[in-house]
Parts: structure tokens; sequence; C-alpha cells
């Protein structure tokens, strides 16, 4: 983590030196992420969880192709589960876990052609909070629970993005982004005594949005 601090800090400085003689654009932005985490059960089906983005961005020309474009954006992350015992009838179990970030990525951005650009950057995520809503059905009874998991996680995810953009004319502005965590989301494994829940899980996030930028 102080790794990854003392990248954003130094590239944030030099941009901020940068900008000093170059246009500084300002903007905001909002799109669709489609999360995962990382998950080695076998027996126990996952799929992707949908969810939002928004939050706030600037673009700062670094160089005649390079720019670098900071940004602050809140982002719903996580996870879908299920698990069905074949041998029990009427016997199954649905688990969502959702995590809230605010992520601070700062990407560096080379255009290839006027308008397109390749990204990469590394990326500090503020854990606001982490739940686990489950229902369980065991031969007919069912339980429903929602748990608070905040105390049992890191708190900080470090990781780094990948990614495309474009610019449409001087306002608009679109990106595809691949997010890669290297940072473990919990403390423990089953730390509510739900088995779901692994310490090794990392999250791995696909992330499209559409911004604009005021001046």
């Amino acid at each position: 983590m102080k790794k990854s601090m003392l990248i954003i800090c130094t590239l944030m400085l030099c941009a901020t030196v940068t900008a000093q003689t170059k246009k500084v654009r300002l903007g905001v932005k909002a799109g669709l992420n489609i999360s995962s985490l990382s998950f080695d059960e076998s027996e126990i089906n996952s799929s992707n969880k949908s969810g939002f983005a928004a939050g706030l961005m600037a673009e700062i020309p670094v160089a005649e192709k390079f720019s670098i474009q900071p940004e602050l954006v809140y982002s719903q992350q996580g996870m879908k589960f299920s698990y069905a015992d074949a041998e029990v009838e009427n016997s199954h179990y649905k688990s969502t876990i959702s995590l809230n970030y605010i992520n601070i990525p700062v990407m560096l951005k080379y255009y290839v052609v006027k308008g397109f650009s390749i990204q990469a950057g590394p990326q500090i995520g503020i854990l606001l909070k982490a739940k686990n809503e489950y229902q369980d059905n065991f031969l007919g009874y069912e339980n429903r629970e929602n748990l608070n998991l905040k105390d049992y996680t890191n708190g900080i995810d470090t990781s780094v993005n990948f990614g495309l953009g474009y610019q449409f004319k001087d306002k608009f502005y679109a990106d595809a982004r691949y997010n890669i965590s290297y940072s473990d989301i919990f403390k423990e494994a089953n730390p509510t005594g739900n088995y779901i829940i692994n310490s090794d899980m990392k999250n791995r996030v696909f992330q499209i949005t559409i911004g604009y930028f005021f001046n």
C-alpha cells in the first residue's frame, strides 16, 4: 500500500508542476461496473455483480500525446454466489457480497491518434461499506440474513487499471477499464461462520463510463 501511495503522490506532483503551463480540464463521469471476486471454491457457483460508478476527474497534459488523469470515484463492487445440494431436497443457498468503495485512480493516458487513448495506472480504494446478504433453504426451512462485514475487512484496496478511452470532440468522453486488485479484501477466512468468505479474495472489476469535461 505504501508503494502505491508513493506512486500516486509522485504522479500527481509531476502533473501539478507540468500543469502550470498547460490547460487542465475538469469533469464528471458515471457508468456501470461488472464486478467479481477471485474465488477458487469449485463446488459453489459464482456470477458477476453489476453496480454503479460515478465521480470526478481531471485531465492534466504532461507532453504532446501524454496526459495524467486523477479521479475520485464512488464504486459499487462485489459478487453473487449460489449453491445447491443435489443430495438434499429443497436445499439451496444464495449470497451477494456488496462492497462500496471510494476509489482514487491515477491514469497515464497516451493518445495513439486524435481522441483515442490507451491507459494504465495505480488505484487506491477506501472501503465505505461491506455486507453479505444471503438466503438459505434447508429441507423447506428458509433463513435470510444481512451481515455487516466491515470489521472483518482490511479497509484499503490497492490495484491497477488498464483501459481505453475516447474523446468525442471537446466535451464528452468515454472509457472502458479492467481493474485488478492485488490486496486481500478480508483479514481472515470465514469470519462470521459464512463459508463463502475466503481471506484471499480480491476485487476484479470491468468498468464502462461516460464523462463530460466542463472546459
